[in-house]
């Protein structure tokens, strides 16, 4: 990795530490925006779901630009591997619409598209719809928190792991929504959109159960022969980037970590990923995920993150999360197989 590079949020080393919170963390924060010194000064909101059993994955979004005073949001909604982002059964992410949409907070927000999210109790409870009766489309989903906040360090992002329940019907069929989701949050960072100098990193989440689960940001280990290997000089303590376990009622900070990840070279989407995660407390985990869904998605135009639902195996426990691999044009240039 390049000294000289810049370093987004999202490639911050943070492992190993986790930070305290209160209430607030789920409404904006227009004191930490103006701290900011760049136009990008960005606040999100992530909700989506997963019905594993149907291969169907929901990636519900807000991105709050308040030096801007516009919002990025909405829904996709997509049922096995959609190569093309168009072909999502349910696509509608708007890029440019006014924050007076933010007028009550994250209280209940409501977007031009007809998506919704509301805060029933912070860090507890939530609720996201959406209606398109032209397409059939439509969902009422409620998440509800099994676990604390992951606080990353800087006070300023956290993962939590959530219940879901409710119903989506996906061009007229219906379907259960029953599973697991990992939520999360940022504000009060710039959101720069530069190409980076670098190979992927992936933003990973599985849950097992209730008492199980995690989220992991990693690149591959270059001891391991990852694809890119040839094109970037990476060290072994520049893999992880942070990540914690939910286990035995204790969120506890990834260590160290050796991940391949496996990928399709016509779409640049994952297939498989192999993920070694060590623990603070000296635990090691062998996890298998294998991509059952995909869908690509660009939240700006200078990034592909194929977002894929991807099932987990762990010591013999079967779990589902979700795999984000951030891809930037170096690598696609050189590894895309067109």
């Amino acid at each position: 990795m390049n000294d000289a590079a810049p370093t987004p949020y999202f490639l911050t080393q943070y492992q190993n530490r986790l930070a305290s919170y209160d209430t607030t963390a789920d409404y904006l924060h227009p004191a930490d925006a103006a701290k900011v010194d760049h136009y990008t000064a960005t606040e999100t909101q992530y909700l989506g779901f997963s019905i594993p059993e149907e291969n169907i994955h929901a990636v519900n979004y807000l991105w709050h630009h308040p030096k801007m005073n516009t919002v990025m949001g909405g829904t996709v909604v997509f049922q096995g591997y959609k190569p093309v982002h168009l072909a999502a059964e349910l696509i509608d992410m708007r890029n440019y619409m006014s924050d007076s949409v933010l007028k009550n907070d994250l209280h209940d927000v409501q977007l031009d598209n007809s998506y919704r999210s509301r805060v029933i109790e912070p860090l507890k409870k939530f609720h996201v719809s959406y209606n398109d009766p032209a397409r059939q489309n439509s969902f009422d989903v409620t998440l509800e928190a099994v676990m604390p906040l992951a606080m990353w360090p800087t006070g300023r992002h956290f993962e939590q792991i959530c219940k879901t329940s409710g119903e989506l019907v996906l061009r007229g069929k219906k379907f259960k929504v029953d599973g697991y989701t990992v939520r999360d949050r940022s504000w009060g960072e710039a959101r720069k959109e530069e190409t980076m100098p670098i190979p992927c990193t992936t933003w990973m989440v599985g849950t097992f159960s209730k008492d199980f689960g995690f989220n992991c940001n990693s690149l591959d280990h270059p001891d391991l022969n990852p694809l890119w290997k040839d094109s970037f000089d990476i060290k072994p303590e520049q893999t992880l980037l942070g990540g914690w376990v939910w286990i035995d009622g204790k969120i506890v900070p990834i260590v160290e970590t050796r991940k391949l990840t496996h990928y399709d070279r016509k779409t640049l989407f994952p297939t498989k990923i192999e993920l070694t995660m060590t623990i603070a407390d000296g635990r090691t985990f062998e996890m298998l995920g294998t991509v059952t869904a995909a869908c690509p998605f660009n939240p700006w135009i200078n990034v592909y993150t194929p977002i894929c639902l991807t099932r987990w195996e762990c010591n013999g426990q079967v779990g589902y999360g979700e795999a984000q691999d951030v891809q930037w044009n170096d690598f696609a240039t050189r590894y895309a197989q067109v």
